[in-house]
């Protein structure tokens, strides 16, 4: 209980823990119920809404940018005015509105207080469905479209009310329907369905939203993550929306007051963003492009240090994007965010990297294509920008190799809470194709094991002492005594060799060194020596995880054989001095070979590519007992057939 405390105030900081408890005792005392009745109170003499903060795209450029990507741009919207939407970027699944507590207030809520995920109920109130919908209305006009919108907002009003029920919890839920709002609004402006009354009812909602973020903002402070920056951003837009309306000035200066402490003090030196996730990485790109586009049409330019460190942030994101299929790595925490829909599915980068580049640093990322949509509905100018030619350094990542083949070493030394326990994580790509992997998240509030236990060190690929966790787990998202490394800048060869160091297991008495060879094109070779710090420590057990993408496998002597087809990866692994290793090969939570493990088997052999979806993947376990300095080899041969 000590030490956890010692390292609650050392890492996480007493001006967070004091905030968190304020906000707890605003909960507990009825403070917020108070202060937000259920139904909002009453208003009137509402100001006429604006409707410009988007740049709509004329149907020709949106039918271009759709032949581009392979893509029909009604599909998803038809599934809409089926009564089905693709929560997460998933597969279609019916359309509910109706939280399970609805007439409940929101402060006497609790996010486990629901069967299931909570995130199940608040992702389609995030009116993500507007987008795919306003896309197909700007594409053929057709009102059913903004029929179908407005019949589902209302049904969102009838089964929501105002601080009532799971949809009103969370103040970064509140924010972020907002964006979608003001999207629809604009896109839906001309349609007959689009009355007065309903203008009236949104212009009302904007004003309720906006009071519900203003309230618990202590709460998003506290947090020190994207939830200060949506609920920064949600400000900023309720603002500009209605203008004239009596709190719009208070909402305006407290938005663009913590829009840029958020930049200032939660994007890392390196361009790296706070939570160490490329999903929250590119949410918070999203976000500072809406605060961008407000900022231009207010006539209150972005200052030259927050577009800085929004261009080292775009350039982070280059860095651990892989340019031939536009996703990334599958770094940290991935609830499945993907703001604004618009130029790509959602694990497509390559719309936020050209947009965020644009935006922040006068020039185009990539060549053109269906991902610069995006950036066009932003208002920003790709035709006039010159080409990118700067290659983004990073800091937390190293990788080698080029657009075709590519490996890259995980080594960051935290100045801010840990997401996964993922130091020395390796990931290795080929033609655009994830071979070795990081499984994701897939869910953070289901039944045990998946309330975030992906995020374990034993589910990375990376070697583990003694079956133990390299920091201490205070939480499902929280972690410390946290585990730093570092690169070894005196060993590495440009491109060719990279090493780093970790320190997570000094406290068992081991040092941990990894070096990722790129020994020629198709052969790369991942090096891992374990030393010990004192004498006394002479034995103990290394296990080691890959996780390899999905496909046909046969054991080998020394590790596994994956058939993908049109080629062929051939894993293999031994130790210097050499010990018995022992193997396991586990697929979809099923062991295949090996001596099964109650509680580990079930979370090895996934991949979650997004939020609630998983898909079978191989893990190749390794396990030994061994006399310490110990070296693992693994070597990984790609084989064309």
């Amino acid at each position: 209980m000590w030490k956890k405390a010692y390292w609650l105030i050392k890492e996480v900081g007493p001006v967070s823990l004091f905030s968190l408890a304020v906000y707890r005792l605003g909960i507990k005392s009825g403070y917020y119920h108070w202060l937000t009745p259920i139904g909002g109170k009453k208003l009137s003499h509402l100001p006429p809404l604006r409707a410009d903060v988007f740049i709509l795209p004329d149907p020709i450029k949106l039918s271009e940018w759709n032949h581009l990507r392979g893509e029909d741009g009604i599909a998803e919207a038809e599934e809409i005015l089926a009564g089905k939407v693709r929560l997460f970027g998933g597969a279609p699944q019916p359309l509910n509105l109706k939280p399970p507590h609805p007439n409940r207030h929101w402060s006497v809520l609790r996010e486990q207080g629901v069967e299931g995920d909570i995130k199940q109920i608040w992702e389609p109130a995030r009116l993500g469905w507007a987008f795919p919908l306003g896309r197909a209305y700007r594409l053929t006009g057709d009102e059913r479209y903004a029929r179908c919108f407005w019949i589902y907002w209302e049904q969102f009003l009838e089964n929501n009310p105002v601080n009532g029920g799971e949809n009103w919890l969370s103040a970064q839920e509140v924010a972020l329907r907002l964006m979608a709002l003001a999207f629809a609004v604009q896109v839906f402006e001309t349609s007959p369905w689009f009355n007065k009354e309903r203008k009236r009812n949104v212009a009302e909602s904007i004003v309720h939203h906006a009071r519900r973020i203003e309230v618990t903002l202590l709460y998003a402070r506290a947090q020190n993550n994207n939830h200060l920056l949506s609920e920064a951003v949600g400000l900023l837009l309720a603002a500009y929306l209605l203008p004239d309306w009596e709190e719009a000035r208070r909402w305006r200066q407290t938005g663009w007051k913590w829009f840029k402490w958020a930049i200032e003090h939660q994007i890392e030196a390196d361009g790296e963003y706070i939570q160490h996730s490329t999903n929250y990485h590119r949410l918070m790109l999203t976000l500072a492009l809406i605060a961008h586009r407000i900022a231009r049409l207010e006539g209150i330019p972005l200052t030259q240090g927050i577009r800085e460190k929004l261009r080292l942030a775009s350039a982070w994101l280059q860095g651990v994007m892989d340019e031939t299929s536009g996703q990334a790595l599958n770094l940290g925490h991935h609830d499945g965010a993907h703001l604004l829909p618009l130029g790509g599915h959602s694990e497509d980068f390559r719309p936020i990297l050209q947009a965020s580049t644009a935006a922040f640093t006068g020039e185009r990322a990539l060549p053109g294509g269906g991902w610069d949509e995006l950036a066009h509905w932003f208002g920003l100018d790709l035709s006039r920008l010159p080409q990118q030619i700067s290659q983004p350094a990073l800091g937390g990542v190293r990788r080698l190799g080029d657009v075709t083949e590519w490996a890259s070493l995980r080594a960051k030394k935290f100045t801010n809470r840990p997401a996964h326990a993922d130091q020395l994580q390796v990931e290795l790509w080929r033609h655009g194709v994830r071979l070795v992997s990081d499984a994701g998240t897939y869910a953070y509030n289901l039944p045990p094991p998946w309330q975030n236990g992906l995020a374990l060190a034993e589910l990375h690929n990376a070697p583990v002492f003694n079956r133990q966790q390299p920091m201490l787990r205070a939480g499902k998202f929280l972690w410390l005594n946290w585990d730093q490394a570092q690169f070894v800048e005196k060993k590495a060869v440009e491109n060719e060799i990279v090493c780093a160091e970790r320190y997570g297991y000094r406290r068992l008495g081991v040092q941990q060194q990894r070096r990722l060879e790129w020994v020629q094109r198709g052969c790369w070779k991942v090096t891992d020596r374990l030393l010990p710090l004192h004498p006394r420590l002479t034995s103990g057990q290394v296990s080691l995880h890959w996780l390899l993408q999905d496909g046909k496998w046969k054991p080998e002597d020394n590790g596994i054989l994956m058939d993908y087809g049109e080629f062929q990866v051939r894993v293999s692994l031994n130790s210097q001095p050499s010990f018995t290793l022992e193997f396991k090969v586990v697929r979809a939570g099923q062991v295949l070979k090996g001596k099964p493990e109650e509680g580990l088997d079930t979370l090895l052999g996934w991949f979650s590519p997004t939020y609630l979806v998983r898909q079978p993947a191989i893990s190749l376990w390794i396990q030994a007992d061994v006399h310490l300095p110990v070296e693992l080899q693994t070597d990984f041969e790609i084989c064309a057939r």
